[in-house]
């Protein structure tokens, strides 16, 4: 099972318009956001480094650590997120272990474009 098969169905979406800030770097980080539709830029101080679309995630990190936020994520296209405090988080990491292995491929993947994007700029 896929993360947006978690939540295809969820009614407690936010929906973003085009250009609408999901957070700010340095904002409190107290949730992330699963990705229904649309895309979200992730930025940091202007560069963009990541574009995520539907069953993506942002703000993943927030619920890893307490620190703020370390970019900002804006909306590319009008989006559907649905939020994921740290309550839901753990509820959904213990009773979906599928969620959590998803959540860390997610990861592991935005490293790997990083880990290239470093190395590019060697």
């Amino acid at each position: 099972m896929t993360t947006i098969d978690l939540f295809k169905n969820s009614t407690d979406y936010t929906t973003f318009s085009a250009g609408d800030v999901v957070f700010h770097k340095g904002g409190v980080a107290d949730r992330m956001y699963v990705i229904v539709e649309g895309e979200v830029e992730i930025s940091i101080d202007g560069k963009i480094l990541d574009t995520t679309g539907a069953g993506g995630i942002v703000g993943e990190m927030a619920l890893i650590d307490a620190s703020p936020r370390s970019a900002t994520a804006i909306a590319k296209t009008e989006c559907k997120l649905v939020p994921v405090d740290q309550k839901r988080f753990s509820f959904l990491v213990q009773q979906t272990p599928n969620f959590a292995i998803n959540v860390m491929k997610i990861m592991v993947e935005r490293i790997r474009r990083l880990d290239a994007l470093v190395l590019s700029l060697k």
